[in-house]
């Protein structure tokens, strides 16, 4: 079973598709969970953010296999489709990195 599909991951975390990774959700209330499960929460979620290396490494494989089928392309509309491609596996990269340095950032506040 989907450990997410579990309470109190269900009301704390969402699937962002477009990031291929789970979420905290943005209308979060901690105070509404136990201090227990406050403690997953944040024990899941850093399991989560250490893996974003991972993904960020797998959208880079794909960049790159975008790009070698790019020297093959028959023609400008499929080097365009391929760039769009790749362009898109850069942005989700980026803001993998950007949402990774925040979490570091906020980590760091944090009093465990």
């Amino acid at each position: 079973m989907n450990e997410f599909n579990q309470s109190p991951f269900t009301e704390a975390f969402a699937y962002d598709t477009r990031l291929g990774i789970y979420v905290l959700r943005p209308d979060l209330h901690w105070g509404q969970f136990s201090e227990a499960d406050q403690k997953r929460i944040g024990s899941k979620w850093v399991l989560i953010c250490s893996a974003l290396t991972d993904r960020v490494a797998d959208l880079e494989v794909q960049m790159m296999d975008a790009l070698e089928r790019m020297y093959s392309a028959k023609d400008e509309e499929e080097m365009h489709q391929l760039n769009n491609e790749m362009m898109e596996y850069a942005s989700i990269a980026c803001d993998l990195n950007i949402l990774a340095r925040k979490v570091y950032d906020d980590l760091a506040k944090a009093h465990f």
